[in-house]
């Protein structure tokens, strides 16, 4: 697969996938199949000082093995954000498990929190948690 930085013409197909609404500093990462089509992306955006919010859509789960390194190390080494987030539906079972399979850890549940009966589960992930990436000495 072919990892690269998304053009905005692009971002459409992740935002309509995972229901997020792009702000200005939406950014993101795709991975491509040989024939340019669309397999996976990583949207970034929610930019704080020391933390990101991530968005994931996936037609091909096999995309994420291409993604995994690349999205953890724009994050935390080149964007040189602490914390990255995702915001989960709790009836979303697939991107819960995928969460926890990855290492985000549940961090606060709103209760009804996406509609009656839905909650918004908010996961974490910490840069010195982060075992995709290849932990940089402090100078």
């Amino acid at each position: 697969m072919i990892v690269q930085a998304a053009p905005w013409f692009h971002f459409n197909w992740l935002l309509e996938r995972s229901g997020a609404v792009g702000s200005d500093g939406f950014k993101a990462i795709e991975a491509l199949g040989p024939d340019g089509r669309i397999h996976g992306m990583v949207g970034f955006d929610g930019w704080t000082m020391n933390s990101v919010c991530m968005h994931i859509a996936l037609d091909n789960p096999a995309a994420f093995r291409s993604l995994v390194h690349p999205i953890f190390e724009y994050a935390f080494h080149q964007c040189n954000r602490g914390i990255a987030l995702c915001t989960v539906r709790s009836n979303n079972t697939r991107s819960l498990r995928l969460c926890e399979r990855v290492g985000f850890r549940e961090a606060y549940r709103v209760r009804d929190g996406f509609e009656v009966g839905i909650d918004l589960v908010l996961f974490e992930m910490r840069r010195e948690e982060c075992r995709w990436i290849q932990q940089r000495k402090a100078a």
